[in-house]
């Protein structure tokens, strides 16, 4: 077997130019496939980041049929004490905050416009969402607890307004009893512009600010909790449904972003997709490769059989130049691909039109490189199956006798 390996090998360094051939293609579609991974995987944890650490939190708890609710959703809240959030502190939760989520309508004097607010406790809040300290516009400062009447509102809705931070607005909205009641806030500072439409109508304001306006003293709507794993945020709900009973509804950042979990699952049927498409592109290419190098050994083939060469090491042959063709394209390309995603890792700026700049920090596992190493030989070995089969079916007469 060892004799057989390094005979190979030397037939692979042999012909060099078709061997380089075949561990370009192999080269080429590991390093497509790693880095895109590497940029997939980046991108999907910004988007989750922005989800879990800067907007949700990983878990939340709200008074049963709240999210379902069209009509008086304030009315459906929780109890804003210690004794409560201690009912909540099941294994795996970290912290937990509070919130109120409302709307209503923000007025300059001469303009209104509609907003959709979530109030927040900066003493707690950046515990459950860290990010969300950092997730506002170029120049702006996150609430602090010295916010007081103080708000972050998305770029166009203080555009709309003719408004700018520091400018006076009357925010107005219905209490949790039913009645108009209305406060001046102060714009603080902007909120990121990623989508035009969330950035038209979203604020954040401080909980007591929100309370106060409400008339909803001591109640809140929501608690957010962060978990060790968001990616085991399923069994942290279950034991906190346990807990709490059906009086409370307990959802994941899965449940209440649907629209992340979908792009998720897109994604990662495009890049299945496209590793299909490679894989068939390689394999293809290999075949071609591996035919015309049977072509062009006939009647090397036919001396090895003449000699008393058998078949089956013939066949063993072929597919060991597949093997040391495979390994070193595949370890080339896993290289490749690695390196492309080491050297974008420090960030990749994006920015939609008309909205602020996002990054993206690709990344990639050692067990997924190893996966597509492994995927590439054996695919490169089941590509060689047929050429090599083809060459110990030669007879040993007529392949001395070809040209």
């Amino acid at each position: 077997m060892s004799r057989l390996f390094k005979i190979a090998l030397r037939n692979v360094f042999r012909n060099k130019g078709r061997s380089a051939l075949s561990v370009s293609a192999i080269l080429f579609g590991v390093a497509v496939l790693v880095f895109l991974q590497g940029f997939t995987n980046g991108f999907l944890k910004s988007m989750v980041d922005d989800t879990v650490l800067a907007k949700m939190g990983a878990v939340q708890v709200h008074r049963h049929g709240y999210l379902d609710a069209e009509k008086d959703p304030l009315k459906l809240d929780l109890p804003d004490d210690p004794a409560f959030a201690s009912r909540l502190r099941v294994p795996g939760v970290i912290s937990i905050t509070r919130r109120i989520a409302f709307e209503g309508m923000l007025n300059n004097g001469t303009v209104s416009s509609m907003f959709v607010a979530t109030s927040i406790d900066p003493r707690s809040e950046y515990q459950v969402c860290p990010q969300r300290r950092q997730d506002v516009a170029p120049g702006a400062r996150p609430l602090d607890d010295k916010s007081g009447g103080e708000a972050l509102l998305g770029r166009q809705l203080v555009e709309s307004l003719d408004a700018k931070p520091g400018s006076t607005l009357s925010m107005l909205t219905a209490t949790q009893r039913g009645a108009q009641n209305a406060l001046d806030v102060t714009v603080r500072g902007m909120l990121p512009s990623r989508f035009v439409m969330e950035s038209k109508r979203v604020a954040t304001v401080p909980l007591a600010f929100a309370q106060d306006l409400l008339r909803m003293d001591g109640r809140v709507t929501e608690y957010a909790l962060r978990i060790e794993d968001p990616d085991r945020a399923d069994e942290v709900a279950k034991r906190l449904r346990a807990t709490l009973g059906a009086d409370y509804d307990v959802d994941t950042w899965r449940d209440l972003a649907p629209g992340v979990r979908d792009r998720i699952v897109r994604l990662k049927w495009v890049l299945i997709t496209i590793s299909l498409i490679l894989f068939m592109l390689v394999v293809t290419g290999i075949i071609n490769t591996m035919l015309m190098n049977v072509s062009e050994r006939v009647r090397e083939i036919g001396t090895m059989l003449a000699v008393g060469t058998r078949r089956r090491q013939v066949l063993l042959l072929f597919l060991l130049e597949a093997l040391a063709l495979g390994i070193i394209g595949a370890a080339l390309g896993a290289t490749v691909g690695f390196l492309l995603v080491r050297w974008m890792g420090s960030g990749v700026h994006f920015s939609a039109p008309g909205g602020d700049p996002m990054v993206i920090y690709p990344y990639i596992n050692v067990a997924f490189i190893s996966g597509v190493i492994g995927a590439a030989v054996a695919g490169t070995i089941l590509a060689a199956l047929w050429p090599a089969w083809k060459a110990s079916r030669m007879r040993p007469v007529e392949a001395l006798r070809a040209n």
